[in-house]
């Protein structure tokens, strides 16, 4: 990795460097050093320890989440990294693009679905998170967007459909209608619902285990709330569930003896949700949109996620169409 100081000015990174001399000027350290660790994403070593920094897209975005984390951290919610101090005097804009700086936190074990303890800890966190959200007030929670989830996978699914005659060409064609039949499925019973459900919390909108991180004192830390909205709690933890369910052999039965879901086991609209292939369609709809690097990084992975977990969920949608029919046609 790339460290930038003063003496330092390295060809081909000029952004860097300028965004370092902005940052020393801001944060009144010329001591400081920036260390480049993905696009739009640096480590600042100063006097005063180290920050994440991070490109933001729009202040809005940025705003919000400064806000969320400060709100949090000051209902005592300890599974948040604050922002740097001086995000209460100001917004730092850099080159017309908001700049956010937070803690930086030391790690142990990267968090893995694959890991039981992970698997709680993750969830004990999330729907703490979902429990201090929805007691936060102000004017502020106005700007949030609203999760269309059913605009979203009525999108997705749609897609995915007129992406089939392109798939095929990569998949046997009776997979791809088998998952598009389990889409429309959960779809056509969602609609009869006709639910009309209020936002109740703020959902942190991407579950995935990199979004979560294990500080060295143990405890698990959200990161990166790019997709915070206003919605209700299924919301994540149907996410939540799509993401674990490979590493639990599609296995509904563990996901029904997690206490944290007790309250869903009665609801349609869950057993809908955990129906509805959303890591397929999302997946497959990204490949036919990247370019051929990324199709062959991830083409091991998508075979693996659609035909060699096939009989898993296979066996999975069948227990899960029970427990519809059994709440839908009693």
């Amino acid at each position: 990795m790339m460290i930038l100081t003063a003496d330092i000015h390295p060809r081909g990174d000029d952004y860097t460097y300028r965004l370092l001399s902005f940052l020393r000027y801001k944060i009144n350290d010329n001591s400081a050093s920036l260390e480049k660790l993905k696009e739009g994403k640096w480590v600042l070593h100063g006097t005063s320890g180290k920050w994440f920094v991070k490109k933001y897209p729009n202040q809005s975005r940025f705003i919000m989440q400064e806000t969320l984390v400060r709100r949090l951290a000051h209902q005592n919610f300890p599974h948040v990294l604050a922002f740097h101090p001086i995000h209460l005097k100001e917004i730092l804009i850099f080159e017309g693009e908001p700049i956010g700086l937070a803690m930086w936190l030391e790690t142990s074990d990267v968090i893995s679905y694959g890991n039981a303890r992970d698997r709680m800890d993750v969830l004990y966190v999330l729907k703490k998170f979902h429990a201090y959200t929805a007691n936060l007030h102000g004017k502020w929670l106005e700007d949030l967007p609203r999760y269309k989830w059913l605009q979203k996978w009525k999108k997705r699914l749609n897609q995915f459909e007129r992406n089939i005659p392109f798939l095929q060409t990569f998949i046997q064609p009776y997979y791809l209608y088998t998952y598009l039949d389990w889409g429309r499925r959960a779809i056509t019973h969602i609609e009869a619902l006709q639910i009309k459900e209020k936002p109740s919390c703020i959902t942190h909108g991407d579950v995935a285990h990199h979004n979560f991180l294990r500080g060295t004192d143990g405890r698990i830390y959200m990161i990166d709330f790019d997709l915070m909205a206003l919605s209700t709690p299924l919301m994540d933890d149907l996410q939540f569930c799509n993401r674990i369910l490979p590493y639990i052999d599609w296995s509904l039965n563990e996901i029904k003896q997690m206490g944290a879901y007790n309250l869903y086991l009665d609801q349609p609209l869950f057993y809908l949700g955990l129906l509805y292939p959303t890591d397929i369609f999302r997946e497959w709809n990204r490949f036919l949109r990247e370019d051929y690097a990324y199709k062959q990084r991830v083409w091991d992975y998508l075979v693996h996620l659609t035909i060699g977990q096939f009989p898993q969920r296979m066996q999975f949608s069948q227990e899960v169409n029970q427990e519809i029919n059994r709440l839908m046609h009693p």
